[in-house]
């Protein structure tokens, strides 16, 4: 028996079409490396995609790609991760499910007052597989208390648990989550087929956990981290008695990773220090994640020209520029300090908490201006739409703009 083990693709995490295109190639090489391997199945651990109801582009370049897996007669089984997961609507997941695309693993039913999660048995290798599926904020952890432990006990057979939950016995120094303690996980299977921790972790010659770590790295820390030395792939795992495991490489890409300090500095001291990398660096074919962060001695946040900056990276060929600024602040802004579970959270109460401190002559801008600020965001985000020019795209996210702040009169004149 073999079967391919991955999690935490986080398919659609960037709206950058370099990174897209790598994306989506890196999970297309990937399912082709599955075939190649001859695996009997494979099973995603969660956060499939970044959010449970995903551009449809993404869905559809990454349906293709599955679609050619699935139809050599191998199914992939699935559990939600907890970007998957929506209390209040209907995930992708459920809707690929239905389609014939997943196989979801686990679907919970209640039994004498104890959680019986399903189990399939996979037709190709008799594999019998169930697990949990993650929530928002660890919620799954309740599930993981009422299990049915006696029943799952009761199967024989190779066993495989699926879950997207991190162990809190692998936590690192600085990282933050709730998780479980390994002994919470029900006991007697073979293989802990883990998500949501990114990182790869591998007990399988112990507690038999696994923890594939992201396939690509779209977003901002996983990025960090992939430019800093990190790799990025999957597991093969062959199961002729006890699982072994094997670490397959995926990592799309390589990269710099450069901080620039600017505690003390003036906007301009920073401009020729940003200039000097952008213009000597070797940034050719690589992904540039760069974090400026500190209080300026004098100037403003908005002088430190990051536009040029990246039009100098993007013509001397970086794939791609990761730009973390949000710790650079000038004297004139107050320092903020937000606790918050995803980052839609995060951006509204700073864009309340700075309200007011910015200062604007005009009235229109100054009243429900945080209102104002989160609407602008999110017209910024929209992406270009398929088959539109570069010109149209920014014409029409000007138009949006103006609108929304409403000064089309002064634009006009």
């Amino acid at each position: 028996m073999k079967f391919g083990h991955m999690a935490d693709l986080h398919l659609g995490a960037t709206s950058d079409p370099v990174m897209r295109r790598l994306e989506i190639e890196t999970l297309e090489k990937s399912l082709q490396r599955c075939i190649d391997e001859d695996v009997d199945f494979l099973i995603i651990s969660g956060d499939i995609f970044h959010v449970n109801i995903p551009d449809l582009a993404v869905v559809r370049d990454s349906v293709r790609a599955f679609m050619k897996f699935v139809e050599t007669g191998r199914k992939i089984y699935v559990v939600y991760g907890s970007h998957d997961f929506s209390p209040n609507s209907t995930s992708i997941i459920d809707i690929l499910d239905e389609a014939g695309v997943f196989v979801r693993v686990g679907k919970p039913s209640a039994f004498n007052g104890r959680l019986r999660p399903s189990v399939i048995t996979d037709e190709r290798s008799g594999a019998l597989i169930t697990g949990i599926s993650g929530r928002r904020a660890s919620l799954e952890k309740e599930a993981f208390i009422n299990l049915d432990r006696e029943f799952l006990a009761s199967l024989k057979g190779f066993k495989v648990f699926v879950f997207h939950t991190g162990i809190e016995e692998d936590r690192l120094e600085g990282e933050r989550y709730e998780g479980i303690s390994s002994t919470d996980l029900p006991t007697g299977f073979d293989y802990y087929a883990g998500g949501h921790l990114h990182r790869a972790i591998d007990h399988s010659g112990k507690k038999g956990v696994v923890f594939p770590g992201p396939l690509f790295t779209g977003w901002g820390a996983d990025m960090e981290a992939t430019v800093r030395g990190a790799r990025r792939g999957f597991f093969i795992v062959e199961a002729n008695g006890a699982a072994k495991t094997k670490f397959i490489d995926m990592t799309a890409f390589e990269g710099i990773y450069k901080p620039f300090d600017a505690a003390g500095k003036t906007a301009q001291a920073i401009n020729d220090e940003l200039k000097v990398f952008a213009e000597v660096g070797n940034v050719k074919d690589k992904v540039i994640v760069v974090k400026v962060q500190g209080d300026l001695a004098s100037g403003k946040t908005s002088e430190v020209d990051f536009v040029s900056f990246r039009d100098t990276l993007t013509k001397r060929g970086a794939l791609y520029l990761h730009l973390s600024r949000n710790q650079l602040r000038s004297r004139e802004v107050t320092q903020l300090t937000v606790n918050a579970d995803d980052s839609a959270e995060v951006e509204e109460r700073v864009l309340h908490e700075l309200e007011g401190i910015v200062r604007t002559k005009d009235e229109n801008l100054s009243r429900g201006s945080a209102k104002i600020a989160k609407e602008l965001l999110a017209r910024l985000r929209v992406p270009k739409k398929e088959g539109e020019t570069e010109g149209n795209y920014e014409s029409r996210i000007v138009a949006d703009g103006i609108e929304t702040l409403g000064i089309k009169r002064l634009a006009e004149g």
